[in-house]
């Protein structure tokens, strides 16, 4: 029976390291980590060769980076590039922007080589239980020649479009999730200024009805999506409500930073003559500055 060939991990990190042993599973590994404790660990727990020198990887088709920044990555690139074979594919886990997925790709041509971002969408436990997903942009043959290394990896994949769209999508979601942290700190500190007790707020913010999902499942989902601003809470009644928001959190002597920076989207999008639509109407003015929220419909 044919030995598969070897998939080179550089990066044994925090999400580096699951996800090396993920694949060590199912293919011998070659790693690459500047912390030799972390080879020592993967050469005991599941066989891996530590990677001596570019030149190691000669027979190498697959490589995954799961690097700390895009600067890294494009560093190792350049050394091992003229080692792999042609046809090789690179599959670019760490969390970059498309503009340097594109950047690998262009150094990688040359050697016909492809790369594929295949951004990881979990964190370290999730990596560790295997209910990881991986947002995909790029090539579809490509993907398809590393499809045995992402399965591996994860069995919930997305395939987004394009190469950089995987990276694009990574970026969005963590962009999404680092503001709603902030929207959520502020709201805690609101609430247990007013008495409110955080368990009930949580359950609050959590009703599939309310709170965190309906801005996203009804109203960008369907009128964002859908172009109907026709009824529903009117940006007038939305922004009436967060002058009560920022009120309340002055009367209780409680800072705020997002939710005061989105009062100001309201204020202008009543001022653009939006304010009898629904709420969902705060998208127009994305629109009239060139940047849609959803593509024109043909």
């Amino acid at each position: 029976m044919t030995q598969p060939s070897p998939v080179a991990i550089y990066g044994l990190g925090n999400m580096g390291y699951p996800l090396a042993e993920r694949i060590g599973r199912h293919f011998p590994t070659q790693v690459f980590d500047l912390d030799a404790a972390q080879l020592q660990r993967a050469q005991a727990a599941f066989g891996a060769a530590p990677i001596q020198a570019p030149s190691d990887l000669a027979n190498t088709r697959t490589v995954v980076l799961c690097l700390p920044n895009p600067e890294i990555s494009q560093k190792v690139l350049q050394q091992i590039a003229p080692h792999l074979p042609r046809g090789a594919v690179v599959l670019e886990t760490s969390t970059v922007n498309p503009e340097h997925v594109h950047a690998e790709q262009k150094l990688l041509a040359a050697h016909g080589i492809d790369v594929v971002d295949a951004s990881i969408m979990a964190g370290v436990g999730q990596m560790v239980a295997g209910t990881a997903s991986l947002a995909l942009g790029g090539d579809p043959a490509a993907i398809a020649r590393a499809q045995g290394v992402l399965d591996a990896i994860a069995a919930k994949q997305v395939y987004f479009g394009a190469l950089g769209a995987g990276a694009a999508a990574k970026v969005i979601n963590n962009a999404v999730a680092h503001a709603v942290m902030i929207v959520v700190a502020e709201a805690g500190a609101m609430a247990t200024a007013a008495g409110v007790d955080c368990h009930k707020l949580i359950a609050l913010l959590s009703d599939a009805q309310m709170g965190l999902h309906r801005p996203l499942t009804h109203r960008y989902a369907e009128r964002i999506v859908d172009g109907n601003y026709a009824g529903g809470m009117p940006l007038d009644a939305a922004r009436k409500d967060s002058v009560l928001a920022l009120q309340l959190a002055q009367t209780l002597g409680v800072p705020l930073f997002a939710i005061q920076g989105s009062h100001s989207v309201y204020d202008m999008a009543v001022a653009a003559g939006h304010g009898r639509d629904d709420y969902a109407a705060v998208a127009k003015l994305w629109a009239a500055w060139g940047c849609p929220a959803v593509p024109a419909k043909d």
